[in-house]
């Protein structure tokens, strides 16, 4: 049952990394974001998927590695 769990560790580690990297970093800093206005609060598009999608598979990590840690003992 461990293996399963660390198989299922490593493969949300890979997606991880990869939808993290795939996000566009934001270099205009807050300056930006108050003096655009109408883009504070706007849809984001693809951008908004894959920070949902980063987001759950962050929750995921530290679930799983909660449950490796638990079984481990």
């Amino acid at each position: 049952m461990l293996t399963v769990f660390i198989i299922l560790f490593a493969l949300i580690c890979v997606g991880l990394v990869f939808f993290v990297l795939l996000q566009v970093p934001k270099q205009a800093g807050l300056s930006a974001s108050l003096g655009g206005g109408g883009d504070l609060f706007g849809g984001r598009g693809v951008e908004g998927g894959l920070v949902r999608i980063s987001s759950v598979l962050g929750g995921l990590f530290m679930l799983v590695a909660l449950l490796i840690d638990i079984l481990s003992r």
